[in-house]
């Protein structure tokens, strides 16, 4: 993706959360294993609440911030991959959670790229912002495993 508006680049991290939680259903649905599905259901919840949170950011962002014109974008697309991603029937918290981490990991690292090369402060925050809120959702993450192992 290249050249694109804030309220652009919103609507795709909004995308991607809403496919991250079609994938979780439908892997949650293909599960074996019940603690594989509770996980699985939490984070479709998770990601649910992460798309109504976005959409409310987006909403409440001003109309100037919102059509402010990016000159780089999101570099490799995620829905593509969100999309075509499939594990076993027989899949295990590991494999979950290194899918979540990965893709997590990755929203996270094209957000601070994009703002170390962003051109005005004021986006370069807001990008920044944005990493640093998917950073703490993948750290309460890995914190909520641990405690839902210790179950």
């Amino acid at each position: 993706m290249r050249f694109q508006q804030i309220k652009d680049l919103l609507l795709y991290i909004e995308q991607v959360h809403q496919m991250l939680s079609r994938l979780y259903g439908r892997l949650e649905r293909q599960a074996d294993a019940e603690r594989s599905r509770l996980l699985l259901s939490y984070l479709r919840g998770r990601e649910d609440a992460a798309t109504g949170q976005l959409h409310e950011y987006a909403s409440q962002l001003g109309e100037s911030v919102a059509e402010t014109w990016l000159e780089q974008g999101i570099s490799h697309d995620m829905l593509a991959t969100i999309n075509s991603t499939t594990l076993p029937a027989d899949m295990d918290g590991e494999a979950i959670i290194a899918l979540v981490t990965g893709f997590e990991q990755q929203l996270t690292e094209e957000l601070s790229r994009m703002a170390r090369e962003c051109p005005t402060d004021g986006t370069a925050a807001l990008l920044d912002a944005l990493a640093t809120l998917e950073q703490q959702r993948l750290t309460r993450f890995v914190h909520g495993v641990h405690r839902f192992d210790d179950m």
